[in-house]
């Protein structure tokens, strides 16, 4: 018994002599010190790489835009404005050459010209639109050519003649209908013309729809709502 003791006293201080240390370091009771140090490095190390710097537009800066038009009577009561989204940044009327100057910081604004006597447009803007995106800056003037919008009637089919005298109906959803009439070049140039806005066309004896539809034409007239505030109205006519 006394040896089979001293074996076995044998064995347990062999074990404990060899068994692997755990080191001092991977000791459950610093655990969770070092789960906090590794999350806030992660978290430091994404605030360095994924926040965005605060882009700095800079002290505001004397910019110019010039206006000019076919018919130099738009300049006249013509306002431009610096928008950025539904903000106005700045705004004023241009002068009798089309030009008006303003403090404003640098950069790609939207711009947009408004004109009391009627709706206009930028020229060649695609879709049609009173504003366009332009960058602005101290160094050059930005240049606009402006427009205006009409309701038409564009033959097809030939020939010079168009339908002069033919009665434009615009009805607003609020207020009194106005009117006019074609001009000898088949135009009629609105003082306003609002978004769902109704444009109504009678055509004078001798003249005709091209695309007539039963729900748009009755006795002769044809109606279109406006869609586009910036946009031509457009009536297609022929000779009966």
């Amino acid at each position: 018994m006394r040896v089979r003791r001293l074996g076995e006293c044998r064995r347990r201080v062999h074990m404990r002599l060899t068994e692997r240390r755990r080191p001092l370091w991977r000791h459950p009771v610093l655990a969770p010190g070092y789960a906090a140090a590794i999350a806030f490095g992660a978290v430091a190390l994404s605030s360095l790489v994924v926040a965005p710097r605060e882009s700095d537009p800079g002290p505001a800066v004397k910019v110019t835009v010039t206006v000019s038009a076919a018919d130099a009577r738009l300049l006249t009561g013509l306002t431009v404005q610096v928008r950025d989204g539904a903000t106005v940044l700045a705004a004023g009327s241009t002068d009798a050459k089309g030009t008006w100057s303003a403090d404003v910081a640098p950069g790609d604004h939207e711009v947009c010209v408004v004109s009391a006597a009627g709706p206009v447009r930028l020229a060649g803007s695609k879709p049609p639109s009173a504003c366009g995106r332009e960058s602005l800056s101290a160094d050059k003037a930005t240049e606009l050519d402006v427009e205006r919008v009409q309701v038409i009637a564009q033959r097809t089919g030939g020939g010079d003649q168009v339908p002069s005298g033919g009665k434009v109906t615009i009805r607003y959803a609020e207020g009194t209908p106005k009117s006019g009439v074609l001009d000898e070049t088949g135009r009629f140039t609105p003082s306003e013309l609002p978004l769902n806005a109704e444009v109504c066309l009678d055509l004078p004896t001798g003249w005709q729809f091209v695309d007539s539809k039963a729900d748009a034409e009755k006795d002769g007239q044809q109606c279109q709502a406006v869609t586009n505030p910036a946009a031509d109205v457009l009536f297609r006519v022929e000779a009966s």
